[in-house]
């Protein structure tokens, strides 16, 4: 009993973990992160019907579980209407609690208290976990029978099905395509103008510091509170631009990469390491970066008022953070506002260097099947997804109606109708959307589509800035049931610990020498850092050595 009590806490504690870095789409506050709530109070409650898994709709609609803002996403969208009324299909959706790790955990508490609806939103680790427990349909079965085109997509992508399949091949959960895309920097052209920064003279990471410094002597001579670099969550993610980012590969494994793919990751061992903390020391003490954003007290609200109002004209963020600012009240606090981005840096050698990106493949916003459905209700669910990976399916939810939202010439699709008129909505009105990092169905992303459907100033910087050559390999890892245990364990003590000993290093709590740098890598190791590195090496191993 206590072993199975302490499993039960292990899978809480990863649930939430994994939520954490992994949110299922941007915010319409955020325009990127999904932080928007701060409540984990339910929405809706499980009409009784629904509570049998199966026995509450006809075969022509199912009920499902999910968070509350992604249920408001999708009332939203033009394009879902259609895909109900092409596929004959309803969706009566269950609204849980406003806050992502919130709806995970009362996916916990429904299966505890017999009260899922049909299907739900979970994270792939409860998928695999209570599927095995025998509270989720193995799918693997039925998408055979059922969802050719699913099925198709499967065999074409031996990684997808390697990532959602357990270790016995059952297909307890089915994942989404994400977009791959990287964070920008954007930087305020016309504060740069005024200060005489010529932005296309920033090539490399000096370059960069100079232009902090000279921004701090022309702004911070009229305010104190002026730091030019600014952000919100944490400071520590400029590690890619010394080539210090946390990996995984055939070579080896450097850093916390386990649900550090492309958010906060760092490789204390790499050789760049130490370069990017004293660089970073450096814009601490010279102020031209937010103390308060170093120290982890800077808010996202915080950050925001700071750029949009002149306290900051620098950051490093989500891809459409700049046309964020542009669209929520930037031009309208100074009608010279003016918003861009610049160019990736280069390294010494005078090549781009890659910086971390987000996976294809991600543990969270996950669709589990409840095992009460009856095989009819099974099929209904899984024809509704189907739908989304066939060319039809694919094109209306990427791009919508031809001749309505796009049209096609040569075999080149583009959007007719206006992204800022559409996403500036009122709330609950419908439109045209097309936002592939938010969670609506589980289905295939279209690259081109996702990076065209933004204002000209973001479709020109993604189509610009997200080749291949710009990434480092961020390769989808396969764990474990075991494994997950032990990095979840691990990874929490670990990486804060890191987080802090960097922290105070930069501010200078720290003296920061090579002894004490080597002294402090030390300390991680033995903490667990190297152990964290083996693992993830082993599951590299694993899956792509099947």
């Amino acid at each position: 009993m206590k072993s199975k009590k302490k499993f039960i806490a292990l899978l809480l504690v990863l649930v939430m973990t994994a939520s954490v870095f992994y949110g299922c789409g941007s915010t319409s506050k955020s325009g990127g992160s999904d932080t928007s709530s701060e409540t984990g109070e339910t929405k809706g409650e499980v009409k009784n019907t629904a509570e049998s898994g199966g026995e509450s709709t006809s075969s022509s609609s199912y009920t499902m579980f999910m968070r509350s803002q992604y249920v408001d996403w999708i009332k939203e969208l033009k394009w879902y209407d259609e895909a109900e009324k092409n596929t004959g299909i309803h969706v009566e959706y269950v609204e849980g609690p406003e806050e992502i790790s919130d709806t995970y955990t009362e996916v916990d508490q429904r299966i505890a208290s017999g009260t899922l609806p049909d299907a739900a939103m979970v994270n792939l680790a409860q998928a695999k976990v209570y599927g095995s427990q025998g509270a989720f349909v193995d799918l693997a079965p039925y998408i055979t029978k059922y969802a050719p085109n699913l099925q198709a997509y499967i065999d074409a992508n031996p990684d997808y099905k390697a990532y959602v399949s357990s270790d016995d091949g059952a297909i307890y959960g089915l994942v989404k395509e994400s977009p791959i895309f990287a964070d920008l920097i954007g930087y305020r052209a016309d504060q740069f103008k005024e200060a005489g920064i010529d932005a296309a003279t920033i090539k490399t990471i000096e370059d960069f510091t100079k232009a902090l410094q000279t921004l701090k002597a022309y702004y911070g001579a009229k305010d104190d509170n002026y730091y030019p670099l600014s952000g919100r969550d944490s400071a520590l993610r400029f590690a890619a631009w010394f080539g210090a980012a946390s990996y995984t590969d055939a070579n080896g494994s450097g850093g916390v990469y386990y649900n550090h793919e492309k958010d906060g990751s760092f490789d204390i061992k790499a050789a760049g390491a130490y370069d990017w903390i004293k660089t970073m020391k450096q814009w601490y003490e010279e102020g031209l970066i937010n103390p308060s954003w170093v120290s982890g007290t800077n808010s996202e609200g915080d950050w925001e008022s700071q750029t949009l109002e002149g306290g900051a004209s620098v950051f490093y963020d989500y891809y459409n953070r700049a046309e964020w600012f542009m669209e929520n009240g930037g031009p309208d606090n100074n009608p010279d506002y003016d918003m861009q981005v610049l160019d990736f840096l280069k390294g010494t050698d005078g090549k781009t260097v890659p910086i971390t990106t987000s996976t294809l493949y991600q543990n969270g916003c996950v669709t589990a099947v409840n095992s009460s459905c009856d095989e009819d209700k099974i099929a209904t669910i899984l024809k509704f997804i189907d739908y989304f990976y066939s060319e039809e399916g694919i094109t209306l939810a990427n791009w919508g109606v031809e001749g309505e939202s796009f049209k096609n010439e040569g075999n080149t699709k583009s959007f007719i109708v206006d992204y800022s008129s559409e996403e500036s909505k009122e709330p609950g009105e419908k439109r045209w959307s097309f936002l592939s990092d938010r969670f609506t169905v589980t289905k295939p992303v279209d690259q081109t589509a996702f990076y065209s459907w933004n204002t000209k100033l973001i479709a020109d910087a993604a189509n610009k800035y997200f080749v291949k050559d710009n990434f480092l390999d961020r390769p989808t890892l396969i764990y474990t049931t075991d494994q997950e245990e032990q990095l979840t364990n691990l990874v929490a003590s670990v990486y804060e610990a890191e987080s802090f000993g960097l922290t105070h290093f930069i501010i200078g709590d720290k003296e920061l020498n090579e002894a004490n740098w080597k002294a402090f890598v030390k300390e991680m190791d033995d903490m667990g850092l190297g152990d964290i590195e083996k693992i993830q090496q082993e599951a590299y191993a694993n899956t792509f050595n099947k």
